[in-house]
């Protein structure tokens, strides 16, 4: 059987089916009329492919964004990016090598600086005995003993202040960048300071 012939049984098996399965009018009318209805447009869909339009155009905008601002050459000289810049040269035969900080990292440096001098000058301690001419005073921080004598003290302190001042007081005191006492004074029953 060759190919011409098997094409002639199907189309005659096809014509047999059709003619044998023929729609009824009524069958045909339901399906004209089927087909003619005004197809109903959900807005589900509409409404994400609108969603999904708008997120594509957003996501392009940002990517555009993003590429512009980082569209730099790979070698850029920025000196923002550097903390620390250290300058080479020979000057009159000399070599010379200078160095150039960022304004922000010397001025926060400063301040840590002028806080950490503060501290320096600057102590608490706790009157821990009173004798004839000296006063001892157990620094809290440095665990330093200061004898002083008690004209240096009315010196320091208040005339009407020194005879009131009892064993256990908490003071405060201040050095110059000598070391030097400059300031003796006693510390608020409201302070929050405290000597262990």
């Amino acid at each position: 059987m060759n190919d011409e012939q098997l094409n002639q049984q199907l189309k005659q098996e096809f014509a047999k089916q059709k003619s044998q399965n023929r729609l009824t009018k009524a069958q045909l009318a339901q399906f004209k009329t089927a087909c003619k209805k005004p197809k109903n447009n959900a807005i589900w869909p509409n409404i994400q492919w609108m969603c999904a339009s708008i997120g594509a155009v957003f996501l392009a905008y940002l990517l555009f964004t993003q590429s512009q601002s980082t569209m730099q050459p790979l070698y850029t000289l920025n000196l923002n990016n550097y903390q620390q810049i250290e300058v080479h040269s020979i000057e009159n035969g000399q070599y010379h090598l200078s160095f150039t900080s960022q304004k922000q990292q010397l001025d926060q440096a400063m301040v840590q600086a002028a806080q950490i001098i503060k501290n320096a000058y600057q102590g608490h301690g706790r009157l821990i005995e009173k004798q004839t001419g000296k006063w001892f005073i157990a620094d809290c921080k440095q665990q330093t003993l200061l004898e002083i004598n008690t004209e240096l003290v009315a010196k320091l302190i208040d005339k009407h202040k020194v005879k009131t001042q009892a064993v256990g007081t908490l003071l405060t005191f201040k050095r110059n960048p000598q070391g030097q006492l400059i300031s003796l004074s006693a510390l608020e029953a409201h302070s929050t300071e405290q000597c262990g």
